[in-house]
């Protein structure tokens, strides 16, 4: 069986033939290439280096508000490629600043480029159009709840938020729409909204908090080629074009090693690394980093990780570097636990760590998730991020990450009836990664022993010696709630979130008509009395993390005392997100990237107002 790995996200397909449409991120089959063609070592996903040294050609030395060499010197160096650099660089651009940005990968597009591609827009036109408006302190109201439940206090001042938190919040609010709508009045884009299987736009991922009150069509997304709703992919590519088209020179392999600042304390620019060469950037009007978070930093997620995190989606170049540079120049962090999170295929971790190996649904619904001792957990239709949360669960008995691994049970009627999408294989593919059992007793026996081969990489976490009795009764459990329509532990299929975004159609072309009954609680099947039956092993994983340095509503990176450093912007996931720990519905990494990348080059271009 051929192994072909997407060159967009790093998903590994099993067959003759690559699939049309990679299911993790949506590129095309002509992004698919055979794995012995990149080269395998230890069982592990080596890429190929690629020389490419700069897109496209150098600034004129005439351009812009500044002074000196095009190829050093600009009113605005961006740091990054992904969504939030971009933003920021072409507002930049189009608002009379000559731009240069550096990429430390050798591509363009960072974690963006491997995402979903939408975009979470508060009071967007696609609304407005639906007849929909919203509140600005209901929707603020959402947010606080949602990122600062500790703090909360519906009545209080800012609703107990911080100052500076709360202007974050209000700034996302203020300006999101407008940012997506002057992006695609420069020819940026074309914006689009996403109607769900169910013909409605997509509610928030916590649809059902009464700050909330169910609001549909925060989500956005950039068309096509074909004029559909387009992935990350093509986001990037849209963005790539028009600064291709204006100019904007974008060096690849250009890794920042330094911040410079003058006598005052002012950021006047970077060193950036090139092969053997360090070179000396100058920007006249200000540096905006938007160069990802640090989930693929070893260190910082040991020092800084909430618990256990295995894998994730965020592009392989993605090692804090932000934290550090910031750092040596006094700037204050936040955040630094947090992370948009998922479930992750663990065994796919181990195979390819640099690959997309998050789980962002759990699609089916004779499917649940089990502990080691053989006990559900959770909701397993709730939205990935809050999903990855529950994996940190401590016993302060046993001293042990109770839930570090948790096991994806389902029927072979689940994995035919929705084939293809991850983690279930496409008919005729392989999947290494799934543990079979003939029966539920054999499955748990087959897990044990896989877990005895991973022990090196678990802390020889293992399953609990009553695991198969508990087990058992626990699908007999979960079968009795599916018959009865009603989870009486997790209340699965109670909210909208469960019913349209999780649970959906089959993949499978001739599946027949599903649900049989749109009335009744489809979220939930019951296993079959016979098997086979199978497991995936799940970790917690990351979009990517979150935290980093501290900005204000400007996007000015702020230093230890709260003071703004001078010169310095930062936006995306290389700061202290303005969500903090939530993921206020789809496209919650990638709207407040772009936001806060459009602001920081609103600022330097002197409206202040933004």
């Amino acid at each position: 069986m051929k192994r072909w790995i997407c060159k967009v996200c790093g998903y590994i397909h099993m067959g003759e033939e690559p699939p049309e449409k990679c299911p993790q991120c949506g590129a095309p089959k002509t992004e698919f290439q055979l794995m012995e063609d990149q080269g395998l070592k230890d069982g592990k996903l080596v890429a190929q280096a690629t020389k490419r040294e700069l897109l496209p050609a150098t600034t004129p030395n005439n351009e812009g508000k500044g002074h000196g060499t095009a190829d050093t010197a600009a009113d605005v160096i961006v740091v990054g490629s992904g969504a939030a650099a971009f933003a920021a660089a072409i507002t930049a651009k189009n608002e009379g600043c000559s731009v240069i940005m550096l990429e430390k990968a050798g591509e363009i597009g960072g974690t963006t480029k491997r995402s979903g591609g939408g975009f979470w827009t508060p009071n967007n036109r696609f609304q407005k159009a639906w007849g929909i408006k919203e509140d600005r302190e209901q929707t603020l109201r959402y947010m606080a709840r949602y990122s600062y439940p500790h703090l909360y206090q519906p009545e209080g001042e800012r609703y107990g938020v911080p100052e500076n938190e709360f202007q974050l919040m209000e700034a996302m609010v203020d300006h999101a729409a407008e940012m997506t709508e002057y992006l695609e009045n420069l020819g940026v884009f074309e914006l689009t909204e996403q109607i769900n299987w169910t013909g409605q736009m997509h509610l928030d991922y916590q649809d059902h908090l009464p700050e909330n009150k169910s609001l549909r069509g925060r989500l956005l997304f950039t068309k096509d080629d074909q004029g559909e709703v387009g992935y990350g992919f093509n986001l990037i590519n849209r963005f790539k074009a028009w600064a291709e088209d204006h100019n904007i020179p974008m060096l690849v392999n250009h890794e920042v090693v330094r911040i410079r600042k003058d006598d005052r304390g002012r950021v006047i620019g970077v060193e950036a690394k090139s092969g053997d060469q360090t070179i000396s950037y100058t920007a006249y009007q200000g540096v905006i980093f938007g160069s990802g978070g640090f989930s693929h930093n070893p260190e910082l997620m040991l020092h800084f990780g909430k618990g256990p995190i295995f894998g994730g989606c965020s592009a392989p170049s993605n090692t804090g570097d932000f934290i550090t540079l910031a750092g040596e120049i006094g700037a204050k962090l936040g955040n630094m636990g947090g992370a948009f999170r998922a479930q992750s295929v663990f065994e796919s971790v181990l195979e390819n760590p640099g690959g997309s190996n998050n789980l962002f649904f759990i699609p089916g619904d004779s499917v649940l998730e089990v502990n080691r001792y053989g006990h559900r957990v959770m909701n397993e239709k709730r939205n990935y991020s809050d999903r990855g949360m529950v994996h940190f669960v401590w016993d302060p008995n046993r001293a042990e990450w109770t839930n570090m691994l948790l096991f994806m049970i389902f029927d072979a009627r689940t994995a035919d009836l929705w084939q293809g999408m991850p983690p279930y294989p496409a008919e005729g593919q392989e999947a290494s990664y799934m543990i079979k059992g003939d029966s539920l007793e054999e499955l748990g026996n087959a897990i044990g022993e896989r877990l005895s081969k991973l022990k090196d990489h678990t802390g020889g976490f293992m399953l609990d010696e009553h695991f198969n009795e508990n087990f058992a009764v626990t699908v007999e459990r979960f079968n009795g709630f599916a018959r009865a329509g009603r989870d009486e532990d997790f209340q699965r299929g109670e909210f909208a979130y469960d019913r349209e975004w999780t649970t959906f159609p089959p993949t499978k072309p001739d599946a027949g008509k599903w649900p049989e009954d749109m009335t009744k609680n489809y979220t939930l099947a019951p296993l079959r009395e016979e098997g086979p039956y199978y497991c995936v092993i799940l970790a917690s994983s990351t979009l990517d993390t979150n935290g980093g340095p501290m900005i204000n509503r400007n996007s000015q990176v702020l230093d230890v005392r709260s003071q703004v450093i001078e010169g310095l912007y930062g936006a995306g996931n290389c700061i202290a997100s303005p969500t903090a720990n939530a993921y206020w519905g789809g496209g919650s990494t990638i709207g407040p990237a772009m936001t806060f990348g459009y602001i920081a080059a609103q600022h330097i271009a002197g409206n202040t107002d933004k």
